[in-house]
């Protein structure tokens, strides 16, 4: 379960698609510039290390969860 474990900047991205899915990976860049100042690369590169996490999602060019967000919040509130 150590996949649910996620850096700050990873739960904020995390928190942008669980709000807005299922979103564009376009409308997805243009959102965390405006939320985080993140050019695309970086947007792309949080997108492609969660995905490989399994918690998130990008096909046909749209984002989803494959994890809920209550999923990591119980997993994060049970390691304290």
């Amino acid at each position: 379960m150590d996949k649910l474990k996620l850096c700050e900047s990873e739960y904020r991205f995390a928190v942008l698609v669980w709000d807005n899915e299922p979103v564009s990976s376009g409308e997805l860049v243009i959102l965390c510039d405006k939320h985080f100042g993140w050019k695309k690369s970086t947007t792309y590169t949080v997108l492609k290390k969660l995905c490989e996490r399994k918690i998130l999602v990008n096909e046909n060019s749209k984002v989803y969860s494959l994890v809920k967000k209550e999923q990591v919040q119980k997993y994060e509130s049970e390691q304290f």
